[in-house]
């Protein structure tokens, strides 16, 4: 995106990946973000700008989170310390990879925050920032994230109609409620007309068109042995047998302080909205683990089929807990409680249980001298501060992360007491936010940081030529990767070569139907492949088909990512075969005017040629989605003026009179 837009061209068509896929229809790519484009337009993207938008999301979230505990009048400590439990809760350090999920992550709190604000009062300002969020938001997140949000907003939605039938009649409650929400979605329908359009124009043509048949869709859970990590997250870095899931999906820490009040409002008497976002909580949480809960809801809830890794519903479990537990530490705040009552229990039973996790640690390492401890020589000998620290990180067990961290929780438990004991929840929230971030530090090594620095990254994808270069003319390259540790860092290096076509087919969240049967032939019969073709050859009936085009038959006169343009001189008529998918709107030009593809083998495109010189063109022309991204411009345009005037015009001093 970001090479075509600086080459001035609209990056409808990425011709890189498996013989090329829609952009526009990228569902995991954030194609129709305004923050991509903002992004891609201007300083461009690379592993450094990657690495700024992630903390930029993160760092959203957080303010966001701050913002939205003003609904409930928390104090600005109370909300503070929910903002940075929101930043650093175990979601987002796992997750630091997984792009999407973090920028959905982000915008999730902004939502919430707009809708109650619109709920609250029925404004044309509130109308915009709500539905400006949520196209942020729907443009931003995995899908994943977006069916879970769409039943979570239901949720909140069916919530507070109920919770203010006491105060209105049902007949003016219903009218507001409708209205507001109906025209919430017409303007989020109207900012999404591009979106909208984009994937539904993919959709019959891709693998994920259709629900997961049920083993597919029961991958990575946040299984419950995964909870262990709500006292003790850097328990998850080790163990993988154990908590029979990816690492990314197991941290669900969300700090010792709110863990403790989460655990005191069970014990106590809850407003409304405790009881629903607790409630809500849990079930998430049900459906995240997988097995018989995701199993119920892939029969019984509509769309939860399309989801395949069940973790990340947790977002919306951890995001729950958070209000909840805030809203509880508030009204203890509030009431200047001190070390007493229920609060001692849930304390001692925190206290017990982490002794017990260390005792259980400390004997284990010590009967079986498996512990980095056994290793510090091999740790010492290492040369550099980097190795030495990796080598640690290795020699590392399961068990001497239990002792470990609780070593550290206990002296985090014995902070908050005494916190409370002076009532100095000033202390108490100083104490939680230094918990927060040495938790996000210790597990960083495990789920964010990795063995190569950005500039490491960098360096490789620098190999890659620089803007939209005219392919050569050869078969692609074998292989046509990079070495096991770089294709770790970057993935293939067919995406990023500027070579068209690729010997074997790239993991990928989009992938043409037509694709992966063109692989399934080569792996049955390798016959049938096209590998040693260039990506584009000529067919010519009852001659063998060209490896060409040779230079002195044909020349291509101009390459973009949705265009090639060549003159071809023939002896004999035939077909050239252009090694790009087979999708709706291409067309090719022969000088007398635009036609149809023609479709050539599984999943290739061609256009005849006559004897002679020939000037051909294939072009890639989505006019719909076009049109379509014109209308949510528009809206987005007019929304974000709308919002801007409506703003300065509010914050003007009313004028006094006399």
């Amino acid at each position: 995106m970001s090479e075509s837009i600086h080459a001035g061209y609209l990056p409808m068509w990425n011709p890189y990946i498996n013989f090329g896929l829609p952009q526009y229809g990228d569902m995991s790519s954030g194609f129709w973000s305004p923050v991509t484009w903002l992004i891609a337009s201007t300083v461009g993207y690379d592993a450094y700008t990657f690495t700024q938008e992630i903390l930029f999301y993160i760092f959203l979230g957080g303010i966001g989170m701050y913002q939205l505990c003003g609904y409930w009048k928390l104090d600005r400590k109370i909300k503070l310390l929910a903002g940075v439990a929101f930043m650093c809760c175990g979601y987002n350090v796992g997750h630091l990879q997984h792009f999407n999920w973090i920028s959905g992550a982000g915008l999730l709190p902004w939502c919430m925050w707009s809708y109650l604000r619109l709920t609250q009062k029925h404004s044309l300002q509130n109308l915009l920032k709500a539905a400006l969020f949520f196209y942020l938001f729907v443009s931003s997140a995995h899908p994943g994230l977006l069916i879970g949000a769409l039943y979570f907003f239901i949720a909140v939605a069916a919530f507070i109609f109920f919770r203010n039938e006491r105060k209105l009649t049902v007949t003016k409650n219903l009218i507001a409620s409708a209205s507001g929400n109906f025209l919430l979605l017409a303007l989020l329908l109207l900012l999404s007309t591009g979106l909208i359009t984009g994937y539904l124009d993919i959709l019959p043509y891709f693998s994920r068109g259709q629900k997961l048949l049920l083993p597919d869709s029961l991958h990575n859970p946040t299984s419950l042995q995964s909870w262990l990590s709500f006292i003790l997250p850097l328990s998850i870095t080790k163990n993988d047998s154990f908590f029979s899931t990816d690492i990314s999906m197991r941290n669900v820490y969300t700090g010792m302080a709110l863990a403790m009040f989460f655990c005191f409002s069970l014990l106590q008497k809850k407003d409304s909205w405790q009881k629903f976002l607790i409630l809500t909580g849990l079930l998430f949480s049900l459906l995240s683990a997988g097995g018989i809960f995701k199993t119920l809801a892939y029969h019984t809830v509509p769309m939860i089929s399309y989801v395949r890794l069940d973790g990340e519903f947790i977002i919306f479990s951890l995001f729950s807990f958070i209000l909840a537990s805030a809203i509880q530490l508030n009204r203890c705040y509030a009431s200047k409680m001190k070390f007493s009552g229920k609060i001692i229990w849930v304390y001692y039973f925190f206290e017990i249980i982490i002794a017990l996790l260390i005792l259980v640690g400390i004997f284990h390492t010590s009967r079986t001298h498996q512990s980095f401890i056994y290793h510090i020589h091999e740790i010492l000998s290492q040369k550099t501060v980097a190795e030495k620290l990796k080598t640690c990180i290795d020699a590392i067990t399961f068990y001497d992360t239990m002792w470990l961290q609780g070593l550290i929780q206990l002296f985090i438990l014995w902070g908050i007491k005494r916190s409370l004991r002076n009532s100095d929840y000033k202390m108490m929230v100083i104490i939680a936010v230094v918990d927060l971030c040495l938790a996000t530090l210790l597990n960083l090594p495990f789920t964010g940081v990795g063995k190569s620095s950005v500039s490491q990254v960098q360096a490789i994808l620098n190999k890659s030529p620089h803007g939209i270069v005219i392919p050569a003319l050869q078969p692609p390259p074998k292989p046509d990767t990079l070495d096991a540790n770089n294709k770790g860092l970057v993935g293939e290096w067919s995406m990023y070569s500027k070579q068209l076509g690729t010997t074997t087919l790239v993991p990928y969240p989009i992938l043409l139907n037509s694709t992966i049967r063109y692989f399934d032939e080569i792996e049955k019969d390798s016959s049938t492949g096209l590998m040693n073709k260039g990506f584009i050859f000529t067919s010519i009936p009852g001659q063998a088909t060209h490896l060409g085009p040779y230079a002195d038959s044909l020349k291509i006169i101009s390459f973009t990512p949705g265009q090639l343009k060549f003159n071809l001189i023939a002896s004999n008529p035939g077909q050239v075969v252009y090694q790009q998918n087979f999708y709706p709107h291409w067309f090719y030009h022969d000088g007398k005017g635009a036609k149809k593809i023609i479709p050539y083998g599984t999943t290739f495109m061609a256009a005849p040629f006559a004897e002679g010189k020939n000037e051909i063109s294939f072009f890639f022309n989505p006019s719909k989605v076009e049109a379509a991204m014109v209308v949510s411009l528009i809206a987005l345009v007019i929304s974000v003026l709308l919002l801007v005037i409506l703003s300065f015009s509010n914050a003007r001093p009313a004028k006094t009179g006399y």
